[in-house]
C-alpha cells in the first residue's frame, strides 16, 4: 500500500502539534510540583506542661553507726596480762577494761625518781657554791671569771633538775597507762587480742560504742551533694526489709570529695522506730524541701548557653507557633533541671523536635500517629 504524499504531510503536522501540547503540559506540571515542594512543612513537636514538684527523689546507700564510739589501745608496748571484758559486755565510764604487765613501767618510775633526787642535790650544791663565790668576789678574794663559771654551773644544774622532773612525770603517766579505761558508757563491739599477747604501742585492743544517738553515714554523688544543707530531712529503710523506717536529719557533709566522685554525708536518726546495730546498710531517700517544689523541665528541652546556669527553651504558643525563651537553671537531678526564672507554671515547652525549630515557626503537637519531621495530617 502506497501513502499519498499530501496525506503524509498532514499527518506529520498533526503529530508535531500533539508533541508540543504534551511538552507544554509537562513543563506546566513540573513548575507546579516545584512550587508545592518549596512550601515548608509544619513540624510536629512533643511538649510538656511546666509544673512544680517534678524533681526525682534522691536515693543512696548509708551505713548505721553510733555517734559516740572509740577504738582503745595502749600507748606503750607490753604484755597483756589482764582482759576483763569481751564482745557484748557493757562498760561504765572509768571502768578498767585491761592491763599490761606493770613491772617495766614501775622500774622506769624508780629510775626517774632516783635521777630526780640526784639532780635536786646537784642543783642545791651548785647554787650554794655560786653564792659563796659571790661573797668571795665582794671580799676581793676571787676573780670575776670564777664567779661566772659558778653561775653557769648552777644554771646547768637547774636545767637538769627540770628535765629529770619531766622524766618522772612521764614515768608516772606510763605506769598509769598500763590500765585501759572506758571513756564512756557503752558496749564492747570488737576485741582484737588475747590475754598474754605481746602488744605493740598503739595496736587497737577493743572497740566500744555508746548506747546514745545513732547516725547514718552515706556517700553522696558530687552533683547531689552541692544541693544539700544541714537540717535537710530524709528517711531510711533497711535494704532487706523496707518495712522498718527511720527519720533522718542531715548534720553535715564533708567538703572533700572521696576519689573525686562522692562526698561523705552524716545524718542524725530522729525518732527511730527500732534500734539497728551499727554497720547495717540502709537505703536513704531525701525528702523534697519546700524550695525543692520548683519548676523543672527535662534536660533534652534545653539549649545550653555560655554559662552552666543559662539556657534557652522553645515555648509552645496558643496560635500554633513556638517562641524562644531564655531561662536560668538551678540544680540538675536525674535528667531534670530546676528552672529558677524564665518560665511559669502551665506553659508548655518543646521536649522533642526542638533541634529543627526556629523562633516563631508554625508547629503542630505530636500525637502517636504523627511523624516528628513530617507535615500535619
Amino acid at each position: 500500500m502506497r501513502l499519498n504524499p499530501d496525506a503524509f504531510l498532514a499527518l506529520r503536522r498533526c503529530a508535531s502539534r500533539a508533541c508540543g501540547v504534551v511538552l507544554i503540559t509537562v513543563m506546566i506540571s513540573g513548575c507546579g510540583d516545584k512550587q508545592t515542594a518549596s512550601a515548608p512543612p509544619v513540624r510536629a513537636v512533643k511538649v510538656e506542661t511546666v509544673r512544680a514538684g517534678e524533681g526525682a527523689a534522691l536515693r543512696f546507700i548509708g551505713t548505721v553507726r553510733q555517734q559516740e564510739r572509740a577504738s582503745l589501745a595502749f600507748e606503750s608496748a607490753g604484755t597483756l596480762t589482764e582482759l576483763r571484758v569481751d564482745i557484748g559486755d557493757s562498760v561504765k565510764p572509768g571502768q578498767v577494761l585491761a592491763r599490761l604487765d606493770p613491772q617495766p613501767a614501775q622500774l622506769r618510775l624508780q629510775e626517774a625518781q632516783a635521777a630526780l633526787r640526784l639532780a635536786r642535790a646537784q642543783a642545791l650544791e651548785r647554787q650554794r657554791n655560786y653564792q659563796r663565790q659571790q661573797n668571795l668576789l665582794a671580799a676581793g678574794s676571787v676573780a670575776q671569771s670564777v664567779v661566772e663559771s659558778a653561775q653557769s654551773s648552777s644554771e646547768q644544774a637547774s636545767a637538769e633538775l627540770i628535765r629529770t622532773q619531766a622524766e618522772l612525770d612521764l614515768a608516772r603517766r606510763e605506769l598509769d597507762r598500763t590500765r585501759l579505761i572506758a571513756p564512756f558508757a557503752g558496749r564492747v563491739v570488737a576485741r582484737h587480742a588475747q590475754p598474754q599477747s605481746l602488744l605493740p604501742a598503739g595496736q587497737v585492743l577493743l572497740d566500744i560504742e555508746s548506747a546514745a544517738e545513732q547516725q547514718v553515714v552515706a556517700a553522696v554523688p558530687l552533683a547531689l551533694a552541692e544541693s544539700l544543707e544541714p537540717g535537710d530531712l530524709a528517711s531510711a529503710s533497711s535494704s532487706a526489709d523496707g518495712t522498718v523506717g527511720f527519720d533522718l536529719a542531715l548534720e553535715g557533709i564533708s567538703p572533700r570529695a572521696d576519689d573525686g566522685l562522692v562526698r561523705t554525708a552524716v545524718f542524725r536518726v530522729l525518732r527511730p522506730a527500732g534500734r539497728l546495730p551499727s554497720g547495717v546498710t540502709l537505703l536513704v531517700q531525701m525528702h523534697p524541701a519546700a524550695d525543692a517544689q520548683a519548676l523543672s523541665v527535662p534536660v533534652q528541652a534545653l539549649w545550653m548557653g555560655t554559662s552552666s546556669h543559662l539556657a534557652e527553651v522553645f515555648v509552645y504558643q496558643p496560635g500554633g507557633t513556638v517562641a524562644v525563651r531564655s531561662v536560668t537553671l538551678g540544680t540538675v537531678r536525674e535528667g531534670r533541671a530546676v528552672v529558677v526564672s524564665g518560665l511559669t507554671a502551665g506553659e508548655q515547652v518543646v521536649t522533642a523536635g526542638a533541634a529543627f525549630l526556629q523562633d516563631g515557626q508554625p508547629v503542630t503537637l505530636f500525637h502517636s500517629d504523627t511523624r516528628l519531621s513530617g507535615a500535619a495530617q
